[in-house]
């Protein structure tokens, strides 16, 4: 998969896809639901291949009031950056206001109806409680569970 994408990645200034792919760990969960690296800048000297390495400026897309926290945070988190990969990879950050690409929910499986074996030891473990709320509640959890085994009893 790496190979197939190098080539997209190099065009957006990333070597490699990794800080795409970790940046939850690099920034942080909470900050990272609002924003998104989007690419790296390498000053001129390095794209044209003269002069000793340098650190890049990374363009992070963020979504609502976030910026100014992040902005606020900026030594912080290039420190975190520079210390996840080891060496001064960036230098400093560029904010790019505007929306995030949606983040692709995960599915969820299918349930399958259950058999009237299974639905009648259901309720019968369910008889002891009380509360009809709990009770209710309880059963579409022991529902859903019995229902994604597939006919294995858990």
């Amino acid at each position: 998969m790496s190979q197939l994408t190098r080539d997209l990645f190099r065009k957006r200034g990333f070597a490699e896809g990794h800080i795409l792919s970790h940046w939850p760990e690099i920034i942080g969960e909470d900050l990272a639901e609002f924003s998104a690296p989007e690419r790296m800048v390498f000053p001129r000297r390095i794209r044209e291949g003269k002069g000793p390495q340098g650190a890049a400026t990374l363009e992070i897309r963020v979504d609502g009031p976030i910026a100014l926290e992040i902005k606020h945070l900026e030594p912080q988190i290039i420190e975190r950056i520079n210390g996840y990969y080891g060496y001064s990879a960036v230098s400093r950050l560029k904010l790019i206001q505007g929306p995030l690409p949606v983040k692709p929910r995960p599915r969820r499986r299918p349930i399958r109806k259950l058999a009237p074996d299974e639905r009648a030891a259901l309720n019968e473990s369910l008889e002891p409680i009380a509360e009809p709320e709990l009770k209710e509640a309880l059963a579409r959890l022991g529902e859903r569970i019995l229902g994604r085994t597939s006919g294995r009893k858990p």
